[in-house]
C-alpha cells in the first residue's frame, strides 16, 4: 500500500500542472490584437528592450494565436531576437518604426 503513494502523489501533482495553457484566449481576441497595447502591458510600455522580461527561449511555446505558424515565428525570434518583436507586437509605446 506504501508503494504506490509516491506515484499517486506524482499523479496529483502533474495533473495541477496542467492547467488552460491559454488562460487569457487568444491574443487576437485583446483590442489591439497582436499589438500590445498600454492597458494591456502597463508595466513594459515604453520599454524597448522586451528581454528584460520577456526570455527569448520561453517565448511562443504556446499556440495561443489561431493561424500563427509558432516555428517560423521561432526561427525568425531566435535569428533576429528583439529586433523581431515590433514586427508583430508593435512599437509598444517607444515610438520606434
Amino acid at each position: 500500500m506504501v508503494r504506490w503513494l509516491p506515484l499517486a502523489f506524482l499523479a496529483v501533482l502533474l495533473g495541477a500542472c496542467q492547467g488552460d495553457a491559454c488562460p487569457d484566449g487568444s491574443m487576437l481576441d485583446s483590442d489591439g490584437g497582436l499589438l500590445v497595447t498600454q492597458a494591456e502591458h502597463p508595466t513594459g510600455w515604453g520599454q524597448s528592450d522586451c528581454t528584460q522580461c520577456h526570455a527569448i527561449p520561453e517565448l511562443h511555446r504556446q499556440g495561443c494565436t489561431p493561424g500563427i505558424d509558432l516555428e517560423q515565428v521561432r526561427a525568425v525570434v531566435q535569428t533576429d531576437r528583439v529586433d523581431s518583436c515590433m514586427g508583430c507586437h508593435g512599437e509598444n509605446g517607444t515610438g520606434a518604426r
